[in-house]
């Protein structure tokens, strides 16, 4: 009977069984690593793409002799009290 037995047969299906699973094994690992390749090129490209979005002109502060807030020097208003020096 091609000679093989119960115990020949049994080791085959766990050799079988053994490559199986390393391959899997292997392919989970390799999906790790891309992910963790994919994270750090999106953490090194969009952290200076996002410095760049946020940057703004940077503007002058007036402080309110009245009430000793600081505002824009472009966009001054009113605050409200009496003697404001931006007086609408």
């Amino acid at each position: 009977m091609l000679g093989m037995s119960l115990g020949k047969l049994l080791v085959l299906i766990a050799l079988i069984l053994a490559v199986w699973y390393g391959f899997k094994y292997a392919a989970r690992i390799e999906a790790v690593r891309q992910a963790l390749r994919a994270e750090a090129r999106r953490r090194r490209g969009g952290g200076a793409a996002r410095v760049q979005q946020s940057a703004r002109p940077v503007e002058d502060l007036l402080k309110c002799r009245q009430c000793g807030a600081f505002v824009a020097a472009s966009g001054a208003a009113n605050c409200g009290k009496p003697g404001c020096p931006w007086n609408a």
